[in-house]
């Protein structure tokens, strides 16, 4: 377990009262006026700012490198100012996830922890955190005020698992220079047909001694997956009402037929991932800058590394939908705050957990944290968007377009019947099965697993 370092970059020092309010005071001040100051002066759930006393603990996700990091050290800044009584260690831990494990059944966890907010539902299944809907209903925290798919990770039943606080989208990374030397216009094509029609033209070469690569759109070339063709083909992956997954929706079967076809032109699966092999770096996001793939799908989580590339023109472009469909369709992930079951104090927890997620934290966050979006509306409206990289807002403009990976229990059976080694994508990709079989099977498989209460 690591403990972060503190704002004045001595490693190894817990991010107390003293020196958050020493050292990023006049940091954090200017952070907020620029995002209209800071809010809640009594605890969230209902304790006033004397009555929060003592220590509380936050596992973050990361470290001094996070983009979240800045926001961290404002808001709980914000919060010790609001409860002068109260002191927060911020403790960088590594395996996070499996250690807060270990730290409940020992009766020992953070007060407050970060968590993939696509695990939540079914760690909490597991008993690992708390229903916080008691809190979030006595502070005004509601679920209309957040994109709606990011409360359907973290609420069901009239339960609360999490407060979400950043996301993210996927949108199509283009190399400009190549659509310009074939003489391509950089405007976003309409349909799916227009965008594989435009793919072809920027390969170069043929199996076995390509070139470059336009575009591969299966498994790991792309951080997307095959969840993203089926929402652009129309289709969908769970059914809340039921609480089964549609894997053999016919439309994800179509999708899958058409990553079929793409893998069909490129002379086979084996010919695109030989090509990857041959390649010096051969992560899909190297082979964007070196050039040799010419277009990507992935989130604006790697828009810093691709701003650093000073000779790279690139753009990006909306998910061009199937034909028929009438508009973008993305995907998303992200983080929340969870209280672990057995904290000791959990209105204060609660309170701290609302700090460091909420508007103002996520408005912070936006300025000083490259690869985050807001969860909630406004602060997706805040007037900041309005002057950042045109290339940025694409992904913000995004966020009511988007999805997320079906919010069950079952979540890693799903992702393994998917596209792993032995999933649905890649048998069918390698020749083994047909879409249709291949989906139908692995839906089968996942929805006896829901049935029966494995995970």
């Amino acid at each position: 377990m690591k403990t972060a370092p503190g704002a004045t970059g001595v490693v190894g020092k817990t991010l107390t009262r003293r020196r958050l309010l020493g050292a990023s005071a006049a940091g954090s001040a200017a952070l907020l006026a620029a995002c209209g100051g800071p809010g809640g002066e009594a605890g969230a759930g209902g304790q006033t700012a004397k009555s929060i006393t003592g220590t509380l603990v936050y596992w973050p996700e990361g470290g001094q490198t996070n983009a979240s990091y800045q926001a961290w050290l404002a808001r709980i800044a914000d919060f010790q100012k609001a409860h002068p009584q109260a002191k927060v260690e911020m403790t960088e831990t590594q395996d996070r996830d499996a250690k807060l494990v270990t730290a409940v059944a020992a009766g020992t966890p953070p007060d407050v922890s970060v968590f993939d907010r696509y695990q939540i539902f079914g760690a909490s299944q597991r008993g690992l955190m708390q229903d916080i809907q008691r809190f979030a209903k006595t502070a005004g925290v509601k679920g209309e005020d957040q994109q709606p798919w990011a409360w359907d990770e973290v609420f069901r039943d009239g339960k609360l698992w999490g407060l979400p606080y950043s996301t993210d989208t996927r949108t199509v990374y283009v190399n400009a220079a190549h659509l310009k030397k074939a003489g391509i216009p950089l405007t976003p094509p309409k349909t799916l047909d227009d965008f594989d029609k435009i793919m072809r033209q920027l390969t170069i070469g043929r199996p076995g001694s390509y070139e470059r690569i336009g575009f591969v759109p299966w498994g790991n070339w792309n951080n997307w997956r095959l969840f993203g063709w089926g929402w652009l083909h129309g289709g969908d992956w769970y059914d809340a009402k039921a609480n089964r997954v549609t894997m053999d929706h016919p439309k994800n079967i179509a999708a899958l037929d058409w990553e079929l076809a793409r893998a069909n032109e490129l002379g086979g699966y084996d010919a695109a991932e030989n090509f990857r092999k041959a390649q010096p770096k051969t992560g899909t996001m190297d082979m964007f800058k070196a050039g040799t793939l010419s277009a990507v799908v992935n989130s604006n989580s790697q828009l810093i590394g691709v701003f650093a590339e000073r000779d790279l023109d690139w753009i990006v472009w909306p998910n061009p939908p199937a034909a028929g469909v009438s508009r973008s369709h993305t995907w998303s992930g992200g983080f929340a705050n969870v209280l672990p079951n057995g904290v000791k104090n959990p209105d204060a927890s609660f309170a701290l957990a609302q700090f460091l997620s909420d508007e103002e934290f996520q408005k912070v966050q936006s300025k000083t944290g490259g690869g985050r979006l807001p969860t909630i509306k406004r602060a997706a409206q805040d007037p900041y968007w309005n002057t950042v990289d045109p290339r940025v807002k694409v992904f913000l403009d995004q966020l009511p377009n988007s999805h997320i990976r079906p919010p069950i229990a079952q979540i890693a059976i799903l992702n393994r019947e998917l596209d792993e080694a032995d999933g649905a994508e890649t048998l069918t990709l390698k020749g083994q099965k047909n879409a249709r079989a291949a989906l139908s099977e692995a839906n089968q498989r996942v929805n006896d697993a829901i049935k029966e209460g494995r995970a």
